[in-house]
């Protein structure tokens, strides 16, 4: 995408964070080319590279749904004409609705239609509604339009509604929501090869994005690519209590696959949940547990 150009083109906009770039912001930029074509605009989107309660919360560490280079990636493909990153200051912060929407939006970035988000507020004056931005619309000569927004199972999606079904383990859900299988990319590292012992070698995920949401613990059916190629996988996730593990940890068994991965870049789709991580009275009693696993991940990934 290219950087918007105010002096020669005028735009239509919206703004968000835009995690995950889920059905709902797919939903909300289809909604946005529409309005842009309608009037003879271009259309962009406006978002942070940063979660904005970062800047004012110093200690915040946000579990996101996308790494930022992902959800730029995910946003050109909605097919709007630019994204702005904006670096969310605490200048910024400052502003009020009625600044933001006049000296940035309209005389920097030459917006003249803003499409709001159903549940997305700008300027230190949270308490604004929709209502109130399209009364300092008129004032200013800028249109403001609400926009409508994607339910499913009757409620609205967003992004924390979808971390809250990953952190339930309802990968299935979240998939639904975000419109692709929620994902995880890291380094394969070496582990304590106790899955190896068993005869379900690992490839164990680390470092992955530290700000990323990660999965409730337990046993998933998913998909693995390593080096151009697909494989179905039984991912386990947490502290493998039956060796009495401190650490929690991203474990993959790709089936029917043998070879050195080491330092290799992993990245994890997440299909269906198998079951809930727990201690086993021994090793054995574990393997034939994981056989099980491994005979219904395949049947997961045969399903599609």
């Amino acid at each position: 995408m290219t950087i918007p150009d105010p002096q020669n083109n005028r735009y239509a906009a919206t703004i968000g964070f835009f995690d995950g770039v889920h059905m709902g912001h797919v939903h909300l930029l289809q909604q946005l080319k529409d309005i842009a074509a309608q009037r003879g605009l271009k259309s962009m989107a406006i978002t942070f590279p940063e979660h904005p309660r970062q800047i004012l919360q110093s200690d915040y560490r946000p579990r996101l749904l996308s790494t930022p280079e992902d959800k730029m990636k995910l946003l050109e493909k909605t097919g709007i004409d630019y994204c702005f990153p904006l670096h969310f200051t605490t200048a910024i912060a400052a502003m009020d609705a009625r600044s933001f929407m006049t000296d940035f939006l309209q005389k920097r970035l030459g917006v003249e239609t803003l499409l709001v988000g159903h549940d997305h507020h700008f300027g230190h004056d949270t308490n604004l509604t929709v209502d109130d931005y399209r009364q300092i619309g008129n004032e200013i000569g800028m249109e403001v339009i609400p926009a409508s927004a994607y339910l499913y199972e009757g409620s609205p999606v967003s992004s924390s509604r979808i971390r809250r079904e990953l952190v339930a383990g309802n990968v299935k859900a979240a998939a639904a929501m975000l419109g692709y299988r929620y994902t995880l990319c890291g380094t394969v590292i070496h582990g304590l090869q106790n899955g190896r012992k068993m005869g379900f070698p690992t490839a164990n995920l680390g470092p992955y994005c530290e700000f990323m949401q990660i999965p409730a613990d337990g046993v998933y059916a998913a998909l693995a690519t390593v080096d151009g190629e697909t494989w179905p996988a039984m991912v386990n996730i947490g502290f493998r209590p039956t060796f009495e593990g401190k650490a929690r940890t991203i474990e993959a068994h790709l089936l029917g696959f043998d070879r050195d991965i080491y330092f290799h870049e992993l990245t994890i789709e997440f299909k269906d949940f198998i079951r809930a991580e727990r201690k086993f009275a021994s090793p054995y009693e574990l393997a034939a547990q994981l056989e099980a696993d491994r005979r219904l991940t395949q049947q997961v990934i045969d399903n599609k």
